[in-house]
């Protein structure tokens, strides 16, 4: 791979639209799944919760070990693609089996849930650690990450957006609502199956692997995590990017209840608002993608974290009711969204040089199933701290209900502060971490020299 190669535009886009289809899945599962179980096959919310437990726990499980899998893999196809390829038909098959009601006996419907979740969670990973891990072996160029990156998570976004409009459109417009989501959620289930197949394919004929020369990491979990947190820049990679997840991963679990029972805004326009910070995310994000070539990553992320804060203090504040101070807040928080996506996950690849210089080693599947492991585990954690915080200060279960003033302002506390701490935590975090643009060029220009050295040494033996 060329330190300074350009990526096509054309393959920028077959790459980053990949992540549309990721997208799709993993947004429909989490705004739609529990509530599919529950209230149209008619499982118990506690079953429902084990089921998407379990689920979460899997995918976490997996992900370290689909990221090795592909590290050692050898095809003419590269270490990635192959993956995105033969997932992409199980992943849709899968997605799409889940939106059935097969059976009427509660436990026979338990078991069926269980076993699909698990089968579709497996295909996404098989899809998603190799796509993720694929960034790096697209260009060695540092400016070329971010302006990769910036495409990807634009799509992704549009991706978020379909899946959250789109399911709706489909099972309560065009097909009436309750009364025949039993037919509804099937058909979506399948239109959007064949979407993310459609997709992947263009992902997979579109781009290409450039690596040319690969270390495979012969170590283990235990060796190849302490080999990891020795290295300073990894570290601090982590603390910024765990953080600057579950920053969002909070306003995001959190949003709901704050515009329903926080400040009361009509059903009418609540999709529309939900929608309003995903559009605004995808129109900011070249000015994030320009800032990170301009100021250095760094200092971008650190600037968009501190503006992330102090928007989301305009929701504490908000108004009952107020609709157009609603709606200027939305578009202000999707300018934070926006960087908080781009930024970090442009900066994730770049530990991979920094592991190569050090270690001599290159494993861009391990670094990332690692690092999206503690994520998920941490995520897990924080969103269970947050349904915790609004269970002790007395929130009344049930559509309708009148909410204690104390779950009101617990609601304010963890939109308004509670995310912006976090993404504050990740800006000290990413203001620390040594890495620049021109370290980062000198590093794989010493690379590039140690193996035109063996090469050397290889052809004079």
């Amino acid at each position: 791979m060329k330190p300074g190669f350009v990526v096509p535009l054309r393959e920028k886009l077959a790459f980053g639209v990949g992540d549309m289809a990721v997208n799709i899945a993993f947004t429909t599962i989490g705004f739609y799944f529990i509530f599919f179980i529950v209230n149209v096959a008619g499982l118990p919310a506690e079953w429902a919760g084990i089921i998407f437990a379990c689920a979460k726990l899997w995918d976490a499980v997996t992900d370290y070990f689909m990221g090795t899998i592909s590290d050692r893999t050898r095809s003419r196809f590269g270490r990635r693609r192959p993956y995105i390829l033969a997932g992409s038909v199980p992943l849709a098959i899968s997605f799409a089996l889940l939106w059935i009601v097969p059976f009427e006996n509660p436990a026979a419907l338990f078991a069926y849930y269980m076993i699909i979740i698990l089968v579709f969670n497996t295909a996404f990973t098989v899809v998603s650690v190799p796509y993720n891990a694929m960034l790096p072996e697209l260009s060695g160029n540092y400016d070329e990450r971010t302006s990769i990156t910036g495409f990807r998570m634009s799509f992704a976004f549009l991706g978020n957006l379909l899946a959250a409009a789109g399911v709706a459109l489909i099972v309560d417009v065009i097909f009436g609502g309750p009364e025949n989501y039993d037919t509804g959620y099937p058909v979506m289930g399948v239109i959007f199956g064949a979407i993310i197949i459609i997709i992947l394919l263009v992902t997979f004929f579109g781009t290409k692997e450039r690596t040319k020369e690969i270390t495979e990491n012969p170590d283990g979990l235990w060796k190849t995590l302490k080999s990891l947190f020795i290295l300073k820049e990894f570290r601090l990679m982590l603390g910024m990017f765990l953080f600057s997840m579950i920053s969002i991963d909070i306003f995001m679990a959190v949003v709901l209840f704050f515009l329903k029972d926080a400040i009361h805004i009509s059903e009418d326009i609540i999709f529309i608002l939900m929608g309003v910070p995903l559009l605004l995310a995808v129109a900011a994000a070249p000015l994030w993608v320009l800032l990170g070539e301009r100021l250095g990553k760094r200092k971008a992320y650190a600037i968009s974290a501190f503006l992330f804060a102090a928007i989301l203090l305009l929701f504490f504040f908000a108004p009952e009711g107020n609709t157009a101070y609603t709606v200027t807040i939305a578009v202000l928080a999707g300018i934070g969204i926006s960087a908080s996506q781009i930024i970090p996950w442009s900066i994730m690849p770049d530990i991979n040089e920094i592991d190569e210089h050090r270690n001599g080693v290159r494993r861009e599947g391990a670094v990332y199933g690692i690092t999206i492991f503690l994520y998920k585990s941490a995520s897990a954690a924080a969103i269970l701290l947050v349904s915790g915080v609004l269970g002790f200060y007395g929130y009344a279960e049930g559509a309708g209900a009148v909410q204690p003033e104390s779950a009101v302002m617990a609601i304010r506390v963890l939109i308004g502060i509670a995310p912006g701490v976090c993404a504050i935590i990740a800006a000290f975090f990413a203001l620390n971490l040594p890495l620049t643009k021109d370290r980062f060029d000198r590093m794989r220009q010493e690379i590039e020299e140690r193996k035109a050295g063996r090469t050397a040494a290889s052809v004079l033996s």
